[in-house]
């Protein structure tokens, strides 16, 4: 069963910068917007991207506004038992 994650990109931290594999990652302050304990909430978290471009596009974002980015994304949950 998939579940919807929903994180809250505060701020870039640091990047972008380009991997082995020429994926561009950027160390970001992100929020788990799902998480009930405040303590846990946030988090520094690397996210990638496909082009140096996308990664500068997002990282720009927060040269002119204080609103964090919303990212959701499906995560497959299955437990055994």
């Amino acid at each position: 069963m998939a579940e919807t994650i929903t994180f809250k990109v505060h701020r870039v931290l640091d990047g972008p910068y380009e991997d082995d594999e020429g994926s561009y990652w950027l160390n970001c302050r992100v929020e788990d917007a799902d998480e009930e304990d405040p303590k846990m909430a946030m988090f520094d978290e690397e996210i990638p991207f496909v082009s140096f471009d996308a990664a500068y596009k997002f990282q720009s974002h927060f040269l002119t506004s204080i609103e964090p980015i919303v990212i959701e994304f499906e995560m497959e949950t299955r437990y055994d038992s």
